[in-house]
Order: C-alpha cells, then sequence, then structure tokens
C-alpha cells in the first residue's frame, strides 16, 4: 500500500474504529489514484466519505449535515 499522506493520517488520529473503517478505504483510493481528495460528511447518524475532484490530493475536507 501506497503510503497516506500527512494530513490523511492526522484526520484519522483519535477516531473511533467505526469512523476510521468508514472512511480509510476512501483514502486508500485517493492515494491509489493521487488525483484528488477527499470529502467526508457527518450527520448525527453517519459519515460518508468520497473522493472529490475539487478538493487536492492529499487533504480532507468535512461537512456537517444537521
Amino acid at each position: 500500500m501506497n503510503q497516506l499522506p500527512a494530513a490523511y493520517t492526522e484526520y484519522l488520529a483519535g477516531r473511533d474504529d467505526d469512523f476510521v473503517a468508514t472512511v480509510l478505504p476512501v483514502l486508500k483510493q485517493s492515494v491509489a489514484d493521487k488525483k484528488h481528495g477527499v470529502h467526508v460528511v457527518i450527520n448525527s447518524h453517519t459519515v460518508q466519505a468520497r473522493t472529490d475532484p475539487d478538493v487536492p490530493f492529499g487533504e480532507v475536507r468535512e461537512g456537517a449535515v444537521d
């Protein structure tokens, strides 16, 4: 596996196992493609993550939905 960018590793630091299990595969996909960063959307019940062409590779942007 390619090494995760520092921003990705820092983003996962201190997160619970369920959060990491949801987000880590998308971070790995981003590293494999090396084209886009990751957008994570969090609401009170779910976490969703996807690669996003509007986010530069190596960055994570987070949004919340109420």
